[in-house]
């Protein structure tokens, strides 16, 4: 009789044993999956990511290069008959170019070749302020223009000012070391001013780069206050 009883005894602490087993993990293992869960699958969150690994995305330098606008052909060839005109120099000439860069323009509003000539135009006109402008729109459009940057220096120069000439003239020569007529344009802003020393300074390279250069440098009136010091005249003499 003892056995049965201490035999039944502990079938009975067996099942609550196993109850109570059976209650703790169906309880706990959920929770402990769902946790592993998350573990796995719960991305890293902004605030959690490290502030130096943050990338920003970098803003466009004032550097960057500009497009290069293409004008129209149609508009191109009206400049280049406005530059023939142009290059005559005189008063017949230049309403003629003025008209034919007009036309060109008409055509393509953002050809800087005519807006860079029509300025030089008006500022070999007298109209500086004008003319300026226009060329200063020409480079907005086409920053690396050489010629812009001559016509600038030029349009300056006949100003007669001196040192935003200069400045332009050396831009020019920054971006085209052979442009012979910027170096030229140094030098005889230098004569007027009798600096020989930069005169020969800047004429050297443009006889250099153009030997017939010598025989313009002999009869600009812009060299006159160094004409007679005889290194000016030996570097020019035929």
């Amino acid at each position: 009789m003892l056995k049965r009883s201490t035999r039944l005894i502990t079938i009975i602490l067996a099942a609550i044993i196993l109850v109570i087993t059976t209650m703790i993990v169906l309880f706990y293992y959920p929770k402990y999956k769902a946790t592993k869960i998350n573990e796995i699958k719960v991305p890293i969150t902004p605030a959690t990511t490290p502030r130096d690994t943050v990338v920003a995305t970098p803003l466009p330098s004032s550097s960057s290069p500009v497009p290069r606008h293409v004008s129209d052909s149609n508009a191109l060839a009206l400049y280049d008959k406005g530059l023939k005109l142009y290059y005559q120099k005189d008063q017949k000439g230049f309403p003629e170019a003025l008209a034919c860069f007009d036309q060109a323009l008409a055509i393509d509003a953002q050809c800087y070749e005519a807006l860079n000539a029509k300025g030089a135009t008006l500022a070999f006109q007298g109209h500086y302020d004008e003319g300026l402008a226009l060329i200063q729109q020409a480079l907005v459009i086409n920053p690396s223009f050489v010629y812009g940057y001559f016509n600038r220096g030029l349009a300056n120069e006949l100003a007669r000012r001196w040192d935003p000439a200069i400045a332009s003239y050396q831009k020019a020569l920054q971006l085209d070391k052979s442009d012979t007529w910027s170096y030229y344009g140094i030098a005889s802003i230098y004569g007027r001013l009798g600096k020989i020393d930069k005169v020969l300074e800047y004429l050297k390279p443009a006889i250099a780069l153009d030997p017939e250069v010598k025989a313009v440098a002999r009869d600009e009136e812009d060299f006159a206050p160094v004409r007679q010091d005889p290194r000016f005249q030996t570097l020019v003499k035929p």
